[in-house]
């Protein structure tokens, strides 16, 4: 192998892959730069230095000369620019080289130095000399390369541009760009958090997740589905560690983020010493965790199933949290099941192996139905079922015997998806009168999710009026919560609520499901975007789907305000009422068909469901699209408790009035119950009868408002990009029609 060999290989051609429109201001600053002084392009490994050196290289339209350093090449003098050596050059001496670099290179050369923190120290020097005379240079080097090559920016002879990663935001837009797509927002943060934007990493990690089937595009949009580990790619090794440090990175790859005292107990001082020192570790406020998520895959081969049990044993005896139970001595049915229980909602999946892991010691159905949760929570319904059959089979007693019919009926709202059935079954069931709070306020969640809030709401308190088991008043309270908000008794619901979140004793799932329903239920907070919606529904579609009807018809809604009409619909299992009714709606304003009718059909729904919140809703769609009077009817003497739900039954009102003050009411109305593109359709339909009222153009309204502000015409002017003269006649028909002649008068009358 010749020295040529080794200082020059081919670069791939530049693309969009790389986020180039997110590098475009830098591009646009080596480009003035390079001819001027030159530029020093430094960074991490795998930002794109090379990368962005060719971007350059092909739009400065030069004849390009390239130089590449690597290891090889730095053992032998002068070997990164062999290359440009003529062949019967006299001698390798830095004058000599340097006199031949300067007659290679014209006055329409570009030369790039890529990788130079490898070049041999003879290289290095030459290159600096070089500087001075020879300006289109473009240089690119780890931040930390040797003094003569970061000489070049410190000595003023190139202008040093560090390229630094991705940003959460523009790891979004690089992905959009290089997949040709609309990226989820929760797929763009996974693959910034594994990557932390480094442009190499996020190369390898699309790479993988498009050829292993994890990265698919539905509708337009790129999501990442399956398992959310750190795929084993772009994975540098860790070597040169004592076994102290190798004990310690192992019990932070399991632990993390794990408290430092947990981790010098269960480790050493002097191993996290060492690995803090090598800069594997981040975090603050006591609590540490990997420097880089792929270190936890680098970490793997010294992960030994003896070490593996021996760390997790120390760990979970200091912090016991339940993915450690997976891989510890511990054997015990209970723990597992407890573990289970406590990540169900969260992680499914590690619920699944922890009850999977219980069923051997379990004699009992308990593991297995917590089994059975665990597959319905990860969208596997058949083994689901199969889990509940091997419950049934394990049945001792009567205790046993409810808690499978409640698993059952369980299964029959979120795999079968058929909560009336849910219900029929439980008010069907035979039990023991100790039994009936459980039975009742299972079936009470079923109605709840059966778009019966006020049905529920009944079932629920006729539980509470009693003196039920723990988890029957967790469930009872829950549902009473979620009907009260949409009774349109913001108030009442909160104090359920939060005597739900602060009670003892309380599943772990009830708590999450709490949680998860004030979310759907509390105020607007403006719709999503639509990537985010499909992201939502893509979720929602497997497991148990708890708000998928919800998340369908916002989707299907939002898709028809755009145009378009998708194919999706809410099925049987849904909190709000009138939801199918809702999406026909929205579908025929998308085909231009009348539209008014089906939403008062939606708000009919609801009113006799028992959920006001969502009848005002479909209300103000149909005043909306025409059908104010009729809404306001509906509405009758009615007064509202939530600021969004009365802001809405204002607007209503301001709509079939159409009085302007009426509508600027309904605006402000909107703003302070945040919900802010309402208001601007408000404030715009305000506007527009304002015009009318004093028989102005809407361009003429503009003129006169800047003017009765003290603006010049020549500001006025400029703020509405129109000539001086237009200005002039727009405010001199205004004066004529508003009986005015100076802009003191405008002032008055704006006042």
């Amino acid at each position: 192998m010749t020295p040529a060999d080794v200082g020059v290989r081919s670069c791939p051609k530049a693309d969009d892959t790389s986020g180039r429109r997110w590098r475009e201001p830098q591009i646009a600053f080596a480009l003035r730069t390079v001819g001027a002084r030159g530029v020093l392009v430094t960074g991490e490994p795998g930002v794109g230095r090379t990368w962005f050196a060719r971007a350059v290289a092909e739009l400065s339209g030069m004849e390009t000369h390239w130089v590449v350093a690597t290891e090889t090449s730095r053992s032998i003098p002068f070997g990164a620019f062999s290359a440009l050596m003529p062949d019967d050059l006299a001698g390798l001496h830095p004058s000599t080289v340097l006199t031949a670099l300067r007659r290679r290179l014209g006055p329409r050369s570009l030369l790039v130095v890529d990788d130079a923190h490898l070049l041999d120290e003879a290289s290095a020097t030459t290159l600096l000399a070089l500087a001075p005379t020879f300006t289109r240079l473009v240089v690119t080097a780890r931040a930390s390369g040797p003094d003569a090559v970061l000489a070049l920016a410190k000595d003023g002879f190139l202008d040093e541009l560090p390229l630094m990663p991705f940003s959460r935001e523009t790891t979004a837009g690089a992905l959009a760009e290089g997949l040709g797509g609309e990226v989820a927002p929760r797929t763009a943060d996974l693959l910034w958090r594994w990557s932390r934007g480094n442009g190499r990493d996020l190369t390898e990690l699309v790479h993988h997740g498009l050829v292993h089937g994890h990265l698919t595009a539905t509708g337009g949009v790129w999501m990442w589905r399956g398992d959310t580990d750190v795929p084993p790619v772009a994975v540098q090794p860790v070597t040169g560690l004592s076994v102290a440090g190798v004990e310690a990175l192992c019990a932070l790859v399991l632990a993390a983020p794990v408290p430092v005292d947990v981790l010098v107990e269960a480790a050493s001082a002097e191993g996290f010493a060492e690995i803090e020192e090598r800069g594997l570790v981040e975090g603050a406020a006591g609590a540490v965790r990997l420097a880089h998520p792929m270190l936890a895959a680098a970490a793997a081969p010294h992960l030994t199933p003896s070490r593996r049990r021996r760390l997790a044993d120390r760990l979970f005896a200091l912090d016991p949290r339940p993915h450690l139970l997976l891989d510890s001595s511990v054997t015990e049915a209970d723990r597992f099941v407890a573990a289970a229980r406590e990540v169900l909602l969260d992680q499914p999946k590690l619920a699944v192996q922890l009850a999977d892991r219980a069923l051997a010691t379990d004699p009992g159905p308990v593991a297995a139905l917590v089994l059975a949760d665990a597959h319905a929570e990860s969208g596997s319904p058949a083994e689901a079922w199969q889990a509940q059959r091997l419950a049934a089979q394990r049945v001792r007693d009567e205790d046993d015997r409810i808690a499978v019919l409640l698993a059952r009926a369980s299964l029959t709202i979120w795999c079968d998806r058929r909560p009336a059935a849910a219900v029929e079954l439980l008010d069907n069931a035979a039990a023991p009168r100790r039994f009936h709070a459980d039975l009742d306020s299972a079936a009470a969640v079923a109605l709840l999710f059966s778009a019966r809030p006020a049905d529920a709401l009944v079932r629920a308190d006729e539980v509470l009026a009693g003196d039920p088991p723990r988890t029957a008043w967790a469930r009872a309270t829950l549902v009473r919560a979620a009907a009260l908000v949409m009774a349109d008794r913001p108030g009442a619901a909160a104090e359920a609520m939060t005597e739900l979140t602060s009670a003892s004793g309380v599943p772990p799932y009830y708590r999450g499901l709490a949680r998860a329903v004030a979310r759907l239920l509390g105020p607007d907070s403006g719709a999503p975007g639509l990537a985010r919606l499909r992201e939502v529904h893509a979720a929602e579609s497997s497991g148990r789907g708890v708000f998928r009807s919800e998340v369908t018809a916002s989707l299907v809604v939002t898709q028809a305000l755009a145009g378009h009409v998708g194919e999706e619909r809410p099925d049987e299992v849904a909190v709000l009422p009138g939801l199918a009714t809702w999406v026909s709606a929205a579908v025929a304003v998308a085909r231009r068909e009348p539209a008014a009718g089906l939403y008062l059909v939606a708000a009919r729904e609801a009113a006799d469901a028992g959920s006001l919140r969502c009848m005002v809703f479909y209300l103000a769609s149909a005043a909306e699209h025409g059908a104010a009077a009729e809404a306001v009817r509906l509405l009758g003497d009615r007064s509202f408790e939530a600021p969004d739900t009365r802001a809405r039954a204002i607007g209503i009102c301001a709509r079939a009035s159409r009085s302007r003050a009426d509508l600027a009411g309904a605006a402000q109305a909107h703003r302070e119950a945040g919900l802010h593109e309402e208001a601007a359709k408000f404030t715009a339909l305000a506007e527009a009868g304002r015009e009318q009222a004093l028989g102005l153009t809407r361009r003429e309204l503009e003129v006169v408002r800047h003017a009765a502000t003290g603006l010049t015409d020549r500001a006025i002017a400029e703020r509405l990009v129109v000539s001086v003269r237009t200005v002039e006649s727009h405010l001199a028909a205004a004066y004529r029609k508003l009986e005015i002649n100076s802009r003191q008068g405008l002032a008055g009358l704006f006042a």
